[in-house]
């Protein structure tokens, strides 16, 4: 006999995964203030309860607990809208963090490129897991 509770519980995860902008985004739990990190394509994503230029400080502190040498920039919007990239030469890996004003929010997305075509999420949702614990 089917156990429909059992089934649920063990579905309902699958819930969670959502198709979105050409990607799918995956909810994980446990990204403190921010309330919840997202998965998408190629990194993370989160919105941190804070506004940009607090969550770019929250940034630049994570690169120096990461070890992410600041190699870019780009501002645009008066300070809405932020790009910094960065590389971990311990982790050969390219890092970028998008910031921009969702109105009391920042939208915060985070990509760490080991090669021209593969991505590593876990160290992604480990920076951004920081960025939103140094916001806070």
């Amino acid at each position: 006999m089917l156990n429909w509770k059992v089934l649920y519980r063990r579905a309902a995860p699958l819930a969670l995964i959502a198709p979105v902008a050409g990607g799918c985004v995956l909810f994980a739990a446990g990204a403190g203030a921010g309330g919840g990190v997202y998965f998408t394509t190629r990194g993370v994503e989160s919105v941190v309860p804070a506004a940009p230029d607090a969550v770019f400080s929250a940034t630049q502190r994570a690169f120096r607990t990461f070890e992410i040498e600041q190699t870019s920039l780009k501002v645009e919007r008066d300070g809405e809208k932020r790009e910094v990239e960065g590389r971990s030469g311990g982790r050969d890996t390219d890092v970028k963090v998008t910031l921009e004003r969702r109105g009391d929010n920042t939208r915060v997305e985070v990509t760490a490129r080991t090669s021209l075509v593969t991505w590593d999420k876990d160290f992604a949702r480990e920076i951004i897991e920081k960025i939103v614990e140094f916001a806070s």
